[in-house]
């Protein structure tokens, strides 16, 4: 099979054990045992799904990276967790530095969450399909003169699609079955830096700067929330 080198999935699969492990302690430590087991759950189970309709029936990708179960590696897996516990961090910060009602702050948070992780993967997203982690069935109109390692260009909008509905079902789904209200913790969030830097660095490195510009709302949202205490 056409894999990246398995030095390199190697690499990210470390990476994502250690970043889901150092997630999972500090959600365990602000929100409780039941909480972060279900977000955990959420977390793995419902991109999991995505991930296994998207290259299985609807055949609109192929990872490069191993293991893999079902055609989606493990790695990806646990970093959609890392991702979406990061994301709701993230929002959840934010939002608490606005200083709204709790009821409008809970209606806010599921598509303030979709929102952040949507932006981080706008530099993600063509960065590893430069680098050759996945490449799409067809060209895509994002990042159009990013070259997959099939020769596809670019990213299909249903992958922005994908991450909103993803990101956001999780956290509604997490709010809609533990309502109650805990600290959260910035750990989650300050583990979305790496990723993210790595990705910044690729477009600066590549002449790519405005996949940075349009992942904007990330940093901000990091930004406004950094100070915010529950």
């Amino acid at each position: 099979m056409d894999d990246v080198d398995p030095k390199l999935s190697r690499l990210l699969l470390a990476g994502s054990v250690l970043g889901a492990a150092l997630n999972l302690a500090s959600s365990v430590r602000t929100r409780g045992p039941r909480r972060a087991a279900g977000l955990f759950a959420l977390g793995v189970g419902l991109p999991a799904v995505g991930e296994l309709l998207a290259t299985g029936p609807l055949g609109l990708l192929r990872h490069r990276t191993r293991p893999r179960v079902a055609n989606v590696p493990v790695a990806v897996l646990l970093g959609w967790y890392c991702a979406t516990n990061g994301s709701l961090a993230v929002a959840e910060k934010a939002l608490d530095a606005l200083h709204l009602e709790d009821a409008t702050r809970e209606r806010l948070l599921p598509p303030g969450a979709a929102l952040v992780g949507t932006s981080l993967d706008l530099v993600l997203d063509p960065a590893g399909l430069d680098a050759g982690l996945w490449e799409w069935s067809g060209d895509g109109s994002y990042a159009a003169e990013v070259a997959g390692a099939n020769g596809r260009n670019g990213v299909p909008l249903v992958n922005y699609a994908g991450w909103l509905l993803l990101v956001g079902g999780v956290a509604s789904a997490h709010n809609r079955t533990f309502a109650e209200s805990r600290p959260v913790g910035r750990l989650p969030a300050l583990l979305l830096l790496p990723p993210y830097l790595a990705a910044v660095a690729w477009a600066v490195r590549r002449g790519k700067v405005r996949y940075v510009l349009y992942s904007a709302l990330f940093p901000v949202a990091l930004a406004a929330g950094g100070e915010t205490r529950r």
